[in-house]
């Protein structure tokens, strides 16, 4: 199970973000981006395997519970896992700071590329405010989100700093 792990949190992720919530309409973006967060989570946590074709399959199937723009999520995810296993001298060295600034640099790309990338869609400038509102959401859980990943995979609270962030070779 633990190997399928991943990719089954992220499943229910995906579930939740087409429940009705009742969430306002600036809102919209929040729930989708922690799935993309956690693809990220998932993919930097060493010792855990979520493919990135499992991602675009997610991020798809977030675009089918959406109703968006096909390839739109299924992109996100995309990006978030290659960029969540970058190789060398940055995977040997993590840190909880080197990950949330990665994820920081990652996500204000991916809101901006996912902004022009709707305006494109709709054949018109949408509205910012909603895409950075859920990029900054995402920032500020960041450290919530892997903790909380750390704890679903090890099945308990407190971790040590070497347990969390040790070399993946």
């Amino acid at each position: 199970m633990t190997r399928f792990l991943p990719a089954f949190s992220v499943l229910i992720a995906v579930i939740a973000t087409a429940v009705p919530w009742g969430l306002p309409a600036d809102a919209t973006f929040i729930l989708p981006l922690l799935v993309v967060m956690m693809v990220f989570c998932w993919r930097a946590i060493p010792g855990t395997e979520l493919h990135p074709a499992a991602a675009a399959v997610l991020g798809l199937l977030a675009d089918l519970l959406s109703g968006g723009p096909l390839g739109f999520w299924a992109l996100m995810c995309l990006v978030a896992a290659t960029v969540g296993l970058k190789p060398g001298s940055f995977r040997e060295r993590r840190d909880i700071w080197t990950e949330w600034l990665a994820w920081t640099a990652l996500i204000c790309a991916l809101g901006l590329f996912g902004w022009l990338l709707a305006s494109l869609y709709y054949l018109r400038w949408i509205d910012w405010w909603p895409i950075a509102f859920g990029v900054v959401t995402s920032i500020g859980f960041f450290p919530v989100m892997l903790y909380g990943l750390l704890w679903v995979q090890s099945g308990r609270l407190g971790h040590s700093r070497r347990t969390i962030f040790r070399s993946a070779s």
